[in-house]
């Protein structure tokens, strides 16, 4: 197995870009988001992000704000993009990093987790990894629990509370 970091003299700035690339992945709810180091291997590229979407128009929203999050932040836009018609697979070149984005087919079927198992891979800081507690109701929830149910504010959708036609 190799050395779990990357060398000290790989490129901060396509370090910087994947790991914001993870980050805007992340906040449109891409999962299975894994940040490998290739660039000891592989000529073209230093960093692979790799993240499985549920479908196509997730595909959209999170290739958008990939684009337009590293755009913003000063990093351009891909050089090259390559989507499969079937939208198992996307591509995104932004240089020294590669965003391949799956759905579960793809993702299986392409199997670069498997492909690339002997590379490094990046740690995502905490703040790139999704907020699910307060999202499910609480950080104290059992998976298997379903989520609380907030009580309902409206008076004509609360069963104790009389309609103004019943008055």
């Amino acid at each position: 197995m190799s050395d779990p970091s990357p060398p000290a003299d790989a490129p901060r700035d396509d370090r910087t870009i994947a790991l914001a690339c993870a980050r805007f992945a992340l906040e449109k709810k891409a999962r299975d988001v894994r940040l490998l180091f290739v660039g000891e291997r592989l000529g073209i590229a230093e960093y692979f992000v790799l993240a499985t979407v549920n479908n196509r128009r997730q595909a959209r929203a999170v290739r958008d704000g990939v684009r337009l999050g590293l755009k913003g932040e000063g990093y351009g836009v891909p050089q090259a993009a390559s989507e499969d018609p079937d939208g198992r697979w996307s591509l995104y070149d932004y240089g020294g990093v590669i965003l391949h984005m799956f759905d579960d087919e793809g993702r299986q079927f392409y199997d670069l987790d498997s492909v690339w198992a002997d590379v490094p891979e990046l740690e995502l800081p905490a703040f790139t990894q999704p907020e699910i507690a307060p999202i499910m109701g609480g950080d104290d929830l059992d998976p298997g629990t379903p989520p609380s149910t907030p009580p309902s504010t409206s008076p004509s959708t609360s069963p104790s509370s009389p309609r103004e036609s019943d008055a």
